[in-house]
């Protein structure tokens, strides 16, 4: 069972970064596409590349959904381009060169599903680690590009293709981590609907990029996954004292050294931080 839910969420993921580039998220939360930055006063621990291994979910750790490993591409193919400076980030977002780049990050693939298998909805996660101000500066642009770009914008994904976006909606930000945002694009050749829910927590970003295959009505990036998630990087952030080494078995983080494309790991996620 398990085995053909992963060929079906694998086999629709390439499918997705045909189709949008990548990109997916928004859950519900704070008002007007963005949560209230709030560690003006909190200090929390910088994550490190070989620490990120542990900030993985387990592939059934959130029910109702199979979560894997992803490789690099599977957040996107490349650095894309556009000719309009303003929604630079939300293109960018869409490949897997991250600007400015992070010191490390970690991919997941998510797919939902039931007794009868999977259900259509599925996505990508992005977990990155930033030195200094990277994080806050990577979001607050994507805030910007969102409410700049609402009418949407052109590009060509990191292979050349070119897309069209036709609009950009800001959504409800969850009222996680320090701060949020989520916004839904619009594909014009496909008129399906991506969602990219944003969460910051300290230096690190957790992105979220979901779709649906069979009813586009009903995309949505799940609320208790974001909150699963973003749990796993504030329990790193705060531990007394914090891994220094990647969890067994893991490979390097995308954009450490060493860092492969990978597959998925049939194990059951990262290892507690608590």
């Amino acid at each position: 069972m398990r085995a053909k839910v992963a060929v079906a969420v694998f086999s629709a993921i390439a499918v997705l970064g045909a189709v949008a580039g990548c990109g997916f998220g928004g859950a519900g939360g704070g008002e007007g596409g963005e949560g209230e930055d709030k560690d003006e006063n909190r200090v929390v621990r910088a994550v490190g590349p070989d620490q990120l291994r542990h900030v993985e979910l387990g592939a059934r750790e959130v029910p109702g959904f199979v979560v894997e490993r992803g490789s690099p591409a599977t957040a996107g193919h490349g650095l894309p381009s556009t000719d309009s400076e303003a929604c630079r980030p939300l293109v960018t977002a869409l490949g897997s060169q991250p600007q400015p780049a992070p010191v490390g990050s970690v991919v997941e693939t998510f797919a939902a599903t039931t007794e009868k298998g999977f259900q259509g909805l599925l996505g990508t996660i992005r977990v990155s680690a930033y030195e200094g101000d990277g994080a806050r500066s990577t979001l607050r642009a994507l805030r910007s590009a969102a409410r700049d770009c609402a009418g949407g914008f052109r590009m060509k994904t990191g292979e050349g293709q070119p897309q069209r976006f036709e609009e950009v909606r800001t959504l409800p930000a969850p009222g996680l981590g320090d701060e949020a945002m989520a916004y839904r694009l619009v594909n014009a050749a496909e008129r399906a609907p991506s969602l990219v829910t944003v969460v910051r927590t300290g230096s690190a970003l957790s992105m979220f990029f979901a779709t649906h295959l069979s009813d586009p009505g009903a995309v949505e990036v799940p609320e208790r996954l974001v909150a699963a998630q973003v749990a796993k990087v504030e329990r790193l952030q705060r531990a007394e004292r914090p891994p220094t080494a990647p969890p067994p078995q893991a490979g390097p983080p995308e954009g450490a050294e060493g860092a492969e494309d990978g597959e998925a790991d049939d194990g059951e996620g990262a290892e507690s931080t608590e």
